[in-house]
Parts: structure tokens; sequence; C-alpha cells
């Protein structure tokens, strides 16, 4: 059994969904994920996913597909999760209150392994570096942020899905965004967890750039529907979508 593999091309947010759901169920890899102790069935898939478009500004007004099991008022709480208020609020709880991680956190207070006392914010990096690839008018396939910390999260049961943020500067006044993760839920996470990401790059890096997104390419090694959502996936309909979307 080989892992299935997929190219997506979409200029609507929701239809992507829909066919990766469509794609992971047709043809994803029955396995079983999690450890000895939490043992989780899958469809598994690795897919690449490319959006533009009229796909950029779904995404951009927090558009959600109607089958999509996320309502919007747990997505704008979701958004609120990648602002530098709630990670100043969430530091102050007691460690036992607090997640495994919160995305913003590892890229705005990142710290080296073994040296925690070194914290550099990353999403200010990338806001620096975008600034000075436009003014030269050049692009960098080196400007990015990540989230793993080796030796921490190769121990622990619940390590980052997301591990890299790469934004590439397109003249004039363009980007690409890429977005690598290790591991995805398809069915619940995957719409509010671009509209979040893309969210904050727009308020943080990106539009104090006056830059516009071109295109985001969400690249997924292990792209997934766990078993109990099963039922519910296959219900997921495409968009109809006019003429002059196509």
């Amino acid at each position: 059994m080989s892992l299935f593999c997929k190219l997506i091309e979409e200029r609507n947010f929701h239809n992507a969904w829909a066919k990766a759901i469509q794609g992971v169920l047709c043809c994803g890899a029955d396995l079983v994920i999690g450890g000895e102790e939490e043992r989780k069935p899958i469809k598994d898939s690795c897919m690449l996913i490319s959006l533009e478009g009229k796909a950029i500004k779904q995404v951009e007004n927090r558009e959600l597909h109607p089958q999509f099991p996320t309502k919007k008022a747990h997505l704008d709480k979701y958004c609120e999760e990648y602002t530098r208020d709630y990670v100043g609020r969430y530091l102050e709880k007691p460690l036992n209150e607090r997640f495994a991680y919160l995305y913003f956190e590892r890229l705005t207070l990142y710290s080296e392994y073994k040296k925690s006392n070194t914290v550099v914010d990353q999403i200010l990096s990338l806001r620096e570096e975008l600034s000075d690839k436009k003014k030269l008018s050049i692009t960098s396939n080196r400007d990015q942020a990540i989230t793993w910390q080796v030796g921490p999260d190769n121990e622990t049961s619940s390590p980052p899905c997301l591990q890299r943020i790469q934004i590439r500067y397109i003249p004039e006044s363009k980007v690409d965004v890429h977005l690598t993760w290790r591991s995805r839920d398809l069915f619940n996470a995957w719409q509010s967890n671009i509209i979040a990401i893309i969210d904050m790059l727009n308020r943080e890096v990106i539009k104090p750039n006056n830059c516009k997104i071109a295109r985001i390419i969400d690249y997924n090694d292990s792209l997934h529907i766990y078993k109990a959502d099963i039922e519910q996936a296959k219900k997921v309909k495409l968009i109809p979508i006019s003429p002059q979307e196509i």
C-alpha cells in the first residue's frame, strides 16, 4: 500500500476543501495514527493545494463552506488566538491551564532548544524581510518561520502540526504564501486553519508592506479524515460557481 498523493488547483476556497475530501475518501490509505494508548483510524493522503483568484478573497473574508463543521463564532475565537493580545493573556495563565502549544506563540516567541533565554519574533522578521525585498524588487526562498523545536517536540505526543510558513515576494507588491504541515485534520480543521493564519499574516506582515496575496500554497504530509467523521464527510458537496469564476 502506498500513500495517495494529489495536487488540487482551485480558484474557489470551498471547492478546494470539497475536492480534497472527495480525493481522500476515494483513494486515501487506511492507516492508524496516535500511540499505544490512543489509536486513531484515518483515511490519509499527501496533498498539495494551490489557491488563487477568488479563493484568496474568500479566505480573507472568513467565508466557510456551508458544510464545514466549525461555525463563524468559533472561527472568530480561533482567529483571536493568532493575536499578540491573546498570547499576552495566555502566558499569564498557570502552566496546567495552557495548551501543548500555540502557533502564534511559537512564531512570535520562538526559543531555540537549550537556549530558552534567546527569543525570536519570527513574524516581525518576516515583516522586515518582506519590506527589504520590496525595496530591492527581488524575491527570496529564505524568508520563513518555523514552529518545530528539536528535542521537546521529538519527545511529546502533541507536537505542532504546522511546521513552516514561507513568504515569497513577487513584483509588483504581491506575495506567495507557502504553508507546510506534518499532519492535518481535513474535515474539521482545514478551512479554519487557513483563514486564521492568513488573517494573521495579512495583519502582521503583508498589509503593513502594502502587498497582496497572489497565491496560497498549502502542502500536507498527512492530510486525513478520522474514521469517526467519514460518514459526514461523504455528504460534503461542491459549491456551484458562476462561469466568470472558471
